[in-house]
């Protein structure tokens, strides 16, 4: 009975759309900045994710694959245990 009072005293608190979404942007830079890091040390992930961009965009091909490889970090950590990149 504890547990279900305290998640209703959870799910009761108001929140704005706007104090949402300034909590996901402040929890997102930590995220961000991590994946630049890895992007600028494991460049060869940028490489290839661009290769595949090109023949879609090739114009910003570069720049499709950094954002990429900027999201995908959590992932590209366990890459080489999962399969070959």
């Amino acid at each position: 009975m504890r547990t279900i009072a305290a998640l209703r005293r959870v799910l009761s608190y108001e929140f704005s759309v706007a104090g949402l979404l300034e909590t996901a942007m402040w929890l997102a830079v930590p995220h961000l900045f991590a994946g630049v890091v890895f992007a600028f040390l494991q460049p060869q992930y940028v490489d290839f994710f661009e290769d595949r961009w090109a023949t879609v965009l090739p114009a910003g091909a570069n720049l499709a694959g950094f954002g990429q490889t900027v999201a995908l970090w959590p992932t590209l950590v366990f890459a080489n245990q999962i399969c070959a990149v």
